[in-house]
C-alpha cells in the first residue's frame, strides 16, 4: 500500500549484451521524448544483494536518530585514532628509544584497513551490516586494550594492527549504514556526519593526545575509547534492526572470495613493507627490497586477473575500474588522504621538533588546520544540497588542495604565530570538501542494475583513501629520514668547528629530536635548519599528492543528487531487474 501522494511505477529494465539497459515501464504502450528524457534522469538504486532490497534499508524517525548516532560514536573512536597519535609519536619513540619506527605507529594501524577494506563489503552483503559493524568495534576495542598496556615498541605495534582489522570494517560499515538509512536525495545532509564526525575527531584528537601526554600518560589515549566503543556496541545492537540477509550459512560463506582476499592483502603487505624498508633498514638495491617490490607486485599482478576475470564474486567490480568518474572519485580520495594524513603527522613534528612544542602545545598549534577541516565538512553538506552537485565542490577542494599545500613551505624555524595559523586554512579548507564529496560522486556513478554496487562503490572508496593514507605516511616518513641525514651530515662536515656535532651521528638527531634542545645554541639552529629541509622536502612531496588530486577532481561526475522524483529501486527477479519506483505527488 501506497501512501496519499505517492504513485507507485513499476518498470522493468532488461539488460542487453553489449547494450546499456533498456527499460520499458508497464501499461505504458509507448514513450514520449519527455518520457525519455525524464528516464535519463532516473537514478536506479542497486538491490543490497543480500535478498533484501535497498528500501528495504530505509530508517526513520527517532530510530534513525538512535541508529546515526551509535555510528557515529563508532566512527568517532576510529578516526580519533587516526589522529590522536599526531603529537604523541615523539613521546612514545622517546620512551621506548626508537623514532625509526615511529611512521609504523600509524602505518601498522592503516595497513590492516587497506587490505581488509573490500572483503567487508562482501563479508557485509553475507551476514549484515550490522554484525560486520559490531565485529570490528569488538576487535577494535581488543587492540585498544593491548596498546594501552604496551610495554614495547613491538607490543604498541601489534596492537596497532589489531585496531586496524576492526577499524577496518567500522569506518566501512558506518558510511555503508548510513548510506543505506536514507535515499540518495538526502544524503548529502546525512554524510554530513562522516565529515564532522572525523573533523571533531580531528580536533580532539591532536588536543586530547597532547593533553594526555604532557599532564597524564600516553596510554590514556587508547583507554579512554575503550568505554565509547562499548557504548556505540550497546546502541548498535539494541536499535539499529535491519532485514537479515537471506540464504544459508554456506550460501553466505559462497559470497566472500578468499582467494582474491588473500592475493590483495598479501601483495600489498608485501609491497607496503619494501617501501617501508627501502632506504632505511636496507638500501633500495638490496636484495631483501628488490625481492619484496618483485613478489608482491606479481601477486598484484595475479590479484587484477584473477578478479576481473576468473573470481564469480569479484572484491573490486569491473564497472568500476571502466567507469572514469567513479575511478577519478577513488582516486581524488586517495590523494586528499595521502597528503592529509602526512601534513597531520608531519605538521606535529614541525611543532615539537622546531619550537620545542610539548605534545598538548602541538595540538594547539594543529587547532587552525583541524578547525577548518571540521567548518568546510559541514559547511560543504548543505552546499551540496542546495546546488545538487558534488562537481563544484570537488572542484573547489581540487583548487585549493596544491595551494594550501604549496603554502606550507613558507613555514619556517621562525615564522610567527600569525603565519602558522594562517598557513594552515587553505589546506583544511581543501580536506574538508573532499571528506563527503568523493563518496556521493562514486555512488551516483554506481551501476544500478549490478547487485550491492551501492556497498561496494563504498568499500572500494574506503579502501582507496585507506591505501593514501598508508601511501602518503610511509613515503613521507622515508623522506624525512632520508633527506634529513643528508642535510644534518652535510652541515655538521661543513661547520667544523662546532665540536658538540663532531662524535653525532645524523640519525641521532632524526631519531630522537630533542636531543636537538640539548646542543648549544649555534649548533642546535644549524642541525634545526638542517631539519627543516627536510621537513620542506616532505611538503615537496605533499604538494605533487595535491596536483594530482586537482586533476582527479577535473573527471569527478557532472551528475545531479537525484530528486525523490528520480529515484528508483532495483529488484533482483531471475535475469531481469524489476524497477520500482516511487514518484512524489507534487515534488520538485
Amino acid at each position: 500500500m501506497t501512501s496519499p501522494g505517492l504513485v507507485l511505477i513499476e518498470k522493468r529494465t532488461t539488460r542487453h549484451e553489449g547494450s546499456d539497459l533498456i527499460t520499458s515501464v508497464s501499461g505504458t504502450p509507448g514513450k514520449s521524448d519527455l518520457d525519455e528524457r525524464n528516464e535519463a534522469k532516473t537514478f536506479v538504486q542497486s538491490h543490497a544483494g543480500d535478498g533484501t532490497n535497498a528500501s528495504d534499508q530505509y530508517v526513520h524517525g527517532m530510530r534513525l536518530v538512535a541508529v546515526l548516532f551509535s555510528v557515529v560514536i563508532a566512527l568517532f573512536i576510529v578516526a580519533l585514532d587516526q589522529t590522536i597519535m599526531s603529537t604523541i609519536l615523539t613521546t612514545i619513540s622517546a620512551e621506548f628509544d626508537s623514532f625509526s619506527k615511529v611512521g609504523w605507529i600509524t602505518s601498522a594501524y592503516m595497513l590492516p584497513m587497506v587490505c581488509l577494506a573490500p572483503l567487508y563489503g562482501k563479508i557485509s552483503i553475507a551476514f549484515g551490516r550490522k554484525y560486520t559493524a559490531c565485529v570490528g568495534i569488538v576487535v577494535f576495542e581488543i587492540g585498544l586494550l593491548i596498546c594501552a598496556l604496551a610495554n614495547s615498541m613491538d607490543m604498541l605495534i601489534g596492537g596497532r594492527v589489531i585496531q586496524g582489522l576492526g577499524g577496518s570494517a567500522v569506518q566501512a560499515m558506518v558510511v555503508v549504514i548510513i548510506s543505506e538509512a536514507v535515499p540518495i536525495n538526502k544524503r548529502p545532509q546525512a554524510m554530513t556526519l562522516i565529515g564532522t564526525t572525523f573533523s571533531i575527531a580531528s580536533v580532539c584528537g591532536p588536543f586530547v593526545g597532547g593533553a594526555f601526554t604532557t599532564h597524564v600518560t600516553w596510554r590514556w589515549c587508547f583507554y579512554i575509547n575503550l568505554p565509547l566503543g562499548a557504548i556505540a556496541l550497546t546502541l548498535l545492537l539494541l536499535v539499529f534492526h535491519p532485514p537479515r540477509p537471506q540464504g544459508n550459512l554456506k550460501t553466505k560463506l559462497s559470497k566472500i572470495d578468499y582467494l582474491g582476499t588473500f592475493l590483495i592483502a598479501s601483495g600489498l603487505v608485501l609491497v607496503l613493507l619494501a617501501v617501508t624498508f627501502g632506504g632505511n633498514e636496507y638500501p633500495w638495491r638490496s636484495g631483501a627490497i628488490i625481492s619484496l617490490f618483485t613478489t608482491g607486485g606479481a601477486i598484484l599482478a595475479v590479484f587484477v586477473y584473477y578478479n576481473f576475470f576468473v573470481s564469480t564474486s569479484p572484491l573490486i567490480l569491473k564497472e568500476f575500474v571502466t567507469s572514469a568518474q567513479v575511478m577519478a572519485s577513488a582516486f581524488a580520495a586517495f590523494l586528499n588522504f595521502a597528503y592529509f594524513m602526512s601534513l597531520e603527522t608531519y605538521l606535529a613534528i614541525y611543532f615539537q621538533v622546531i619550537y620545542n612544542a610539548s605534545a598538548w602545545q602541538s595540538g594547539v598549534y594543529l587547532l587552525p588546520l583541524v578547525v577548518t577541516v571540521s567548518v568546510a565538512s559541514v559547511v560543504n553538506g548543505f552546499f551540496i544540497k542546495f546546488t545538487s552537485y558534488t562537481k563544484i565542490s570537488m572542484m573547489i577542494s581540487g583548487v585549493l588542495s596544491p595551494i594550501g599545500v604549496g603554502i606550507l613551505l613558507l613555514l619556517g624555524t621562525h615564522a610567527s604565530t600569525g603565519t602558522r595559523i594562517g598557513l594552515l586554512i587553505p589546506a583544511g579548507i581543501a580536506v574538508g570538501l573532499s571528506f563527503q564529496t568523493t563518496l556521493l560522486s562514486a555512488q551516483l556513478k554506481a551501476p544500478g542494475h549490478v547487485p550491492g554496487s551501492m556497498i561496494l562503490v563504498i568499500t572500494f572508496v574506503n579502501f582507496m583513501r585507506t591505501l593514501g593514507g598508508v601511501i602518503g605516511v610511509i613515503m613521507s616518513q622515508l623522506m624525512l629520514m632520508e633527506r634529513g641525514t643528508n642535510y644534518i651530515t652535510e652541515a655538521i662536515r661543513t661547520h667544523p668547528q662546532y665540536t658538540a656535532l663532531a662524535y653525532v651521528p645524523a640519525k641521532t638527531f632524526l631519531s630522537s629530536p630533542k636531543a636537538i634542545w640539548l646542543l648549544p645554541s649555534e649548533a642546535r639552529d644549524l642541525v634545526l635548519d638542517s631539519f627543516m629541509k627536510a621537513l620542506n622536502d616532505v611538503f615537496y612531496l605533499n604538494l605533487a599528492f595535491a596536483c594530482l588530486m586537482f586533476v582527479a577532481a577535473c573527471f569527478t561526475t557532472n551528475r545531479r543528487i537525484p530528486k525523490a522524483n528520480q529515484i528508483a529501486h532495483a529488484k533482483e527477479n531471475g535475469e531481469e531487474c524489476s524497477v520500482v519506483e516511487y514518484v512524489e505527488l507534487g515534488s520538485d
